[in-house]
């Protein structure tokens, strides 16, 4: 019987696969490693995109909180002008207080009531004259008292007089004048109750 040794064939055999299986293993370790540095210069790329976008942001918000400031700066300078207006409309409205008050007063006399003598004290008026009767220096009163021009109206004094040889009511009343921010709450609150 003829015996052949295959030892050392199956032992060449062994180191071709261990030298296939360290070439597979330093591919892989070769490949892992590629990838790893592939993810690490993406990773490393995303970053300074990042950061980049992060300064581009920090500066956009510089820009707009001096734009903000500037609006706050122009809203405190928009009420300022406003305020300054009001004063302008007031001062404009004081140069024809004096005529526009005469001119109401005149639109509610009652035809048979008289006024003998005003006196205007800035603020408060007081108004003294002559009516026919109660009557017509009641009606005067609720004119003046329905009037956005006028607050608080008093009757001081109401008694019979002879004037040019006539029986008649002898008046004095007293009104405060209202300014114009006054005159739109009136305004407001005679809407309110239906009389205007």
């Amino acid at each position: 019987m003829i015996r052949i040794n295959l030892l050392p064939h199956r032992e060449s055999f062994r180191k071709q696969q261990i030298v296939e299986y360290i070439i597979v293993l330093a591919v892989a370790v070769a490949l892992t490693v590629m990838a790893i540095v592939g993810v690490d210069s993406s990773s490393t790329e995303d970053l300074v995109t990042l950061e980049s976008e992060s300064q581009s942001l920090k500066a956009q918000n510089t820009r707009l909180s001096k734009k903000i400031g500037e609006l706050k700066n122009l809203d405190s300078l928009r009420k300022e002008v406003e305020g300054k207006l009001a004063i302008v409309d007031e001062l404009q409205a004081g140069r024809f207080r004096s005529f526009t008050t005469l001119v109401a007063i005149s639109e509610g006399l009652p035809s048979n009531t008289w006024i003998t003598e005003i006196m205007d004290n800035g603020k408060l008026i007081s108004l003294s004259g002559f009516g026919e009767s109660s009557k017509s220096i009641a009606n005067f009163l609720r004119f003046l008292e329905n009037s956005e021009l006028f607050d608080n109206v008093k009757l001081v004094v109401d008694q019979v007089a002879i004037s040019n040889g006539a029986r008649v009511r002898k008046f004095q009343l007293t009104f405060a004048r209202l300014g114009l921010a006054e005159q739109e709450l009136k305004r407001k609150k005679l809407a309110e109750k239906g009389v205007l």
